[in-house]
């Protein structure tokens, strides 16, 4: 088996030595592109306004945090008699997951509240704990579902 893939390594790295003479003697492809002039350069007649656009942006993101804020009062009013198994499904058939990680978050920092209230584990470990298991803030989110395990109730 060795013999073999030592046999296709060889052929593979001494096939492309040999051709590499052949690829300098080619012709550009279409591909190449020919940067000889940069094409960067704004036209004399556009002007762009940055402040403009950074209003815009800002703008932008405000909407977006009060869409998300509507969207979680919305799930929130949805699901505030289900039991957490019947949230989670709820979450999990209507695609939110940042509400399904918050919710796993909230039931982790939970168990981890009970077990220091128990006197399981200590002061320091709890903050050590808690510190772990933060989420990122919201720039550094993406909106994947995360699965974790949650620590014993």
């Amino acid at each position: 088996m060795k013999k073999i893939l030592i046999f296709f390594i060889s052929t593979a790295i001494s096939g492309s030595v040999y051709s590499a003479d052949d690829i300098f003697k080619k012709d550009k492809s279409l591909l190449i592109l020919d940067n000889d002039e940069p094409h960067y350069e704004i036209e004399s007649g556009e002007q762009v306004d940055f402040f403009e656009s950074f209003k815009q942006q800002e703008q932008d993101r405000i909407n977006q945090r009060n869409y998300d804020l509507a969207q979680q009062q919305q799930i929130q009013s949805n699901t505030s008699n289900m039991s957490p198994h019947d949230k989670s499904q709820y979450l999990l058939e209507h695609r939110h997951f940042d509400a399904l990680n918050a919710q796993g978050y909230e039931q982790q920092f939970n168990s981890i509240l009970k077990a220091k209230n128990k006197g399981l584990i200590s002061e320091q470990d709890y903050q050590q704990r808690i510190v772990r298991q933060s989420p990122l803030p919201s720039g550094q989110r993406t909106n994947q579902l995360r699965f974790s395990i949650p620590i014993g109730e």
